[in-house]
């Protein structure tokens, strides 16, 4: 569906998100998210707190710790793909980027 990645259903983080879980940052992803994407902190948080696309797990490229994908809009209107992990009851931001052309396809047509 998307370039490069693979992605699978889980629905049990589908389920997860809709509860809006707290997020967990660290210094190495907080940083990169806004230097080299332009999505800072408070954007990730109003991506969270709008409706969103959840993709799936991403399988493949393959990580140790499983990450997500989903896709939404943030509160100035910038479709965004924001990649995670689930730590616990905690969503751990990995990286948020614009969306890709068939990424806001998808968004548009699921939502």
């Amino acid at each position: 569906m998307f370039r490069s990645v693979k992605l699978t259903v889980d629905p049990d983080v589908a389920a997860w998100l809709g509860t809006r879980p707290a997020t967990e940052w660290d210094a190495g992803n907080s940083s990169k998210s806004e230097a080299k994407h332009g999505f800072s902190i408070a954007d990730v948080d109003s991506l969270l707190d709008a409706p969103v696309l959840f993709a799936g797990r991403i399988v493949e490229p393959a990580h140790e710790e499983p990450r997500y994908l989903l896709l939404g809009v943030t509160a100035d209107g910038r479709g965004a793909a924001l990649v995670f992990a689930r730590r616990g009851e905690k969503l751990r931001p990995i990286s948020c980027r614009a969306m890709r052309k068939k990424e806001k396809e998808a968004y548009d047509a699921g939502t």
